[in-house]
């Protein structure tokens, strides 16, 4: 694979802004080539009439939906919005609600596949939230939200069904 294919498939699988370093480190390219095929491709992106588009801020890039697809993107997310819970959109609101504060590469093993996806519908929804991990920089932790406490019509996360057993077993499962 070539290092546009693998930039290409790294800003689209990350579904967040990326740092020329992380990437470079990552694909274990220099970064001045790096940044060279970057530009590359943000020229390409935004020059065609592709649906979607590389932005560059701050040092961060982003793959992102072009600016055209607006109205088809929004249809898309009122529909996420105010649709049912898929199953696998439950299994990961299952994971954040008993292992959280839990990191995305966290969840991404537990589940054995990626969660971007998922876990942006859930942040959109509001019924998780995110914050800074305090050791880690540019990681997030994923907790659920006071929202989706108020919807279950529960006070604080240790009111959900065996909350207490499950906490346990995993403390067991541990040691």
């Amino acid at each position: 694979m070539d290092i546009k294919s693998k930039i290409e498939s790294l800003l689209f699988a990350a579904g967040e802004p990326l740092s020329l370093q992380r990437i470079s480190k990552i694909i274990e390219e220099k970064e001045s080539k790096v940044k060279e095929t970057l530009e590359i491709l943000k020229e390409e992106f935004n020059a065609s009439e592709r649906g979607m588009r590389i932005l560059e801020n701050d040092g961060q890039w982003l793959m992102t939906t072009a600016p055209e697809a607006t109205s088809f993107i929004q249809k898309l997310k009122k529909e996420v919005l105010e649709g049912d819970l898929s199953n696998v959109a439950q299994e990961t609101l299952a994971i954040i609600a008993y292992q959280g504060p839990i990191m995305r590469t966290e969840i991404n093993e537990i589940r054995g596949v990626e969660s971007t996806y998922t876990i942006n519908q859930l942040l959109s929804r509001g019924l998780i939230e995110r914050s800074r991990h305090p050791q880690r920089y540019n990681t997030y932790l994923y907790s659920i939200s006071f929202a989706f406490l108020q919807h279950l019509g529960i006070q604080k996360k240790e009111d959900l069904p065996q909350f207490d057993e499950f906490k346990k077993d995993g403390k067991e499962s541990e040691e």
